[in-house]
C-alpha cells in the first residue's frame, strides 16, 4: 500500500461541556435588587400620576391641547 492510499486519522469529536449548575441563592440578591428597583419605579410613577394627572401645571396642560389629537 501506497502513502496516497492511507486513510488521514480521525480525530474523535470533542465531548460538550457540562452544564455547570449555579450554587443555590445565586439568583436570590439578584431578584431582590430586581423587586427593589420595580418598587421603586411603582412608586415614583404611582407619585407622578398622582400630582400631574390630578392638578396638572400650566405648562403641561398648555402643551396638551397644543398637541394634534389622533381622534379628530
Amino acid at each position: 500500500m501506497t502513502r496516497d492510499n492511507v486513510p488521514a486519522p480521525v480525530q474523535p469529536p470533542d465531548p460538550a461541556p457540562v452544564p455547570q449548575q449555579p450554587a443555590v441563592g445565586a439568583g436570590l440578591t439578584a431578584a431582590i435588587g430586581q423587586g427593589a428597583a420595580q418598587g421603586a419605579a411603582r412608586s415614583i410613577t404611582a407619585r407622578l400620576v398622582d400630582k400631574f394627572l390630578t392638578n396638572p401645571p400650566d405648562w403641561l396642560r398648555a402643551l396638551w391641547h397644543a398637541l394634534p389629537k389622533p381622534w379628530e
